[in-house]
């Protein structure tokens, strides 16, 4: 006897910019497809003045927008690269939402995407604004 296939889960960064939104919006859309489990890890991005937590309105998208879809809320981590990179070891992919930014702010301020891309244990989306 076989035991059950179990599908990965799918895990997003998300945050409370156009970007995180379209990427929590995709992982979902994926997630609900492969009928599988969504960990949403909250992200505050790579600049100083970014929230060092989710809104009230995006936390409502979230519990709005995954209905119907398995999934898990982590709390902000302090590195939101490394607990991605831990959690994608296993899962089926790590969403994450990005936007342009110049050569020299991702020199100044790292990039905890290019990171992500170059660490994690499963493929990596990522999901820009739609405008």
């Amino acid at each position: 006897m076989t035991a059950p296939l179990v599908t990965p889960p799918v895990v997003i960064a998300v945050n409370d910019r156009p970007e995180g939104v379209a990427a929590l919006q995709w992982g979902l859309k994926r997630a609900k497809r492969l009928q599988t489990t969504a960990v949403i890890v909250p992200s505050a991005g790579d600049t100083p003045s970014a929230p060092v937590h989710l809104s009230v309105a995006t936390r409502e998208l979230i519990a709005s927008t995954a209905d119907g879809v398995d999934h898990v809320l982590h709390e902000q981590p302090e590195d939101v690269a490394q607990a991605l990179i831990n959690l994608s070891d296993g899962a089926d992919m790590v969403v994450l939402p990005v936007r342009r930014r110049s050569v020299t702010m991702k020199f100044l301020l790292g990039s905890n995407a290019m990171r992500v891309i170059a660490e994690a244990h499963c493929p990596v989306v990522t999901v820009k604004s739609p405008a």
